[in-house]
């Protein structure tokens, strides 16, 4: 049998101090203690890339780090053959989460090693790596400003080489500008797979609902480009060639869901890599999410995608 092709992830990596719960924020020069904490490798893509290899999907993180002891860690981490990690001069970023009641959080983020991180050093990390028919998502764009300013000659780049591109952009620090917006625009139509959250999808669009953003956005899609829209505890939903398919999520209490949509583009994409169709896909996503911020902190072990699957069929 044919070995299926990879998974390129592509975009940020950084280190993630996560603790809670907070209801109250504290006054000034006091002391506060939080029930838990997790320190662990975070970042869109990495969280990606590490959820693929508990799937056991041949998949590869293309990122960076700085030159410090976080870097070493991140970069001890992702040693694998199709993982292409940058060295860069300077600290590795760090992000610190406060948890709060609701799933609600809070970030402080120091940006660090990203903040240096450029589609040319993206480019010489796809030197060799074998992109004809692979799956290359792109994670992040917006926290990366070297790469903000060129993924849509990054996207063209994956294109030319034979891969099949998916975007996951995450959220514009100067929020929905229609500069952004155009930005994004861009990067759909040169996307197979457009991976966001229903807050993005609002502010993308400025409909007040998930189904308006839908309406808004569906004619303005490429081709056979499929959007999918992650919901959170409503599951997701994904539109293509005005076809709408949609998937429930797990009911459980969470108590920390840093990373569920990053969890959920690597078991969309492991369900697409192993052929599987739309429906399939964003069960698998929902799934994936759910078992990987179930666990606090957070696992390493292997997760069983047509376990997975089967669970979220009907009996």
């Amino acid at each position: 049998m044919q070995a299926a092709a990879p998974i390129a992830v592509i975009g940020n990596a950084n280190l993630d101090i996560v603790g809670g719960m907070l209801a109250d924020w504290p006054d000034k020069g006091t002391e506060t203690f939080l029930d838990r904490a997790d320190s662990r490798i975070g970042g869109s893509a990495a969280n990606t890339g590490l959820v693929l290899r508990r799937l056991g999907a041949a998949s590869g993180l293309i990122a960076s780090v700085g030159k410090d002891a976080v870097g070493a860690m991140i970069l001890e981490t992702f040693d694998a053959d199709l993982d292409r990690i940058a060295r860069l001069d300077g600290p590795t970023s760090v992000t610190f989460g406060v948890l709060h009641p609701g799933a609600e959080r809070t970030f402080f983020s120091a940006p660090g090693h990203l903040d240096h991180f450029d589609s040319a050093q993206i480019r010489d990390g796809l030197s060799g790596w074998p992109l004809a028919g692979a799956l290359a998502l792109v994670s992040g764009a917006f926290a990366l400003p070297g790469l903000t300013r060129d993924c849509q000659g990054l996207l063209r780049h994956l294109i030319d080489r034979g891969a099949r591109t998916a975007i996951d952009p995450g959220w514009p620090g100067d929020g929905w500008t229609a500069e952004t917006r155009g930005l994004m625009m861009d990067w759909i139509a040169l996307s197979a797979v457009v991976l966001i959250n229903d807050k993005e999808l609002e502010g993308l669009t400025g409909a007040k609902s998930v189904p308006h953003g839908l309406d808004c956005l569906a004619a303005r899609l490429p081709g056979d480009t499929v959007l999918v829209v992650k919901c959170g505890a409503d599951g997701a939903v994904a539109v293509r060639n005005g076809n709408r398919f949609s998937a429930p999520s797990p009911q459980a209490e969470i108590f920390d869901t840093i990373g569920a949509g990053d969890a959920f583009n690597a078991g969309y994409l492991a369900a697409l890599q192993a052929g599987h169709d739309i429906p399939a896909c964003l069960g698998a996503g929902c799934r994936v999410a759910s078992a990987v911020i179930r666990e606090f902190p957070r696992g390493t072990g292997p997760l069983l995608l047509d376990t997975l699957l089967h669970e979220g069929r009907a009996p």
